[in-house]
C-alpha cells in the first residue's frame, strides 16, 4: 500500500538524522569540504545564504524524497525494504556526484574539493535512505505475504 503521508513522516525522520549528521560534521570539523547546505545554496543562486540550502534540504528530504520513496519503493522488484533503501541511497548518491557536484563547481564526484567528499556523501546518503526506508516500512505496518523488511 502506497502512503504519501507515511512517506512524508519517514522523510522527516530521515532528514532529522541526516541533518544531525551534517550538524555534527560542522561542529567537529571532521570533513570541512563536505558542505551540503552551502553547496545547494550556491546551485540555487544564493551562495552567501546558507539558509537557502537548509530550506532546500528540508523540502527535498521531507516532501520530495519521502513521496518518491512511497510511490516507487513498492514497485521495485526487491522484496526487502532494506535493499530498496540501499538502491535509493546509491542512486541518489550517483546523481549527486555526477550532476550536482559539477554544477556546484566541485568537479565530478566532488573530487575538486577532496577525496573524502565521495565517501562522506555516500555514508550520508545511505544513512538517510536507510532511515527513510526502515521508518516507512515500520509505519505502513504488516505487508502482504512474501514481502519482507
Amino acid at each position: 500500500m502506497t502512503s504519501i503521508k507515511m512517506g512524508f513522516m519517514s522523510g522527516g525522520v530521515a532528514t532529522v538524522v541526516a541533518g544531525s549528521m551534517l550538524l555534527m560534521n560542522n561542529a567537529l570539523h571532521s570533513f570541512p569540504e563536505v558542505r551540503v547546505a552551502r553547496t545547494l545554496a550556491g546551485i540555487l543562486g544564493s551562495p552567501d545564504q546558507v539558509m537557502v540550502g537548509v530550506t532546500a534540504i528540508l523540502i527535498a528530504g521531507i516532501f520530495v524524497f519521502g513521496a518518491l520513496f512511497a510511490v516507487l519503493a513498492p514497485r521495485l522488484p526487491m522484496r526487502m525494504y532494506l535493499v530498496k533503501s540501499l538502491v535509493f541511497g546509491v542512486a541518489s548518491w550517483l546523481l549527486m556526484m555526477v550532476l550536482f557536484m559539477p554544477l556546484a563547481g566541485a568537479g565530478l564526484f566532488g573530487l575538486g574539493r577532496s577525496l573524502a567528499v565521495p565517501a562522506a556523501t555516500l555514508v550520508l546518503n545511505l544513512a538517510y535512505w536507510l532511515v527513510l526506508g526502515m521508518s516507512y516500512r515500520f509505519l505502513v505496518g504488516p505487508q502482504p505475504e512474501g514481502e519482507s523488511i
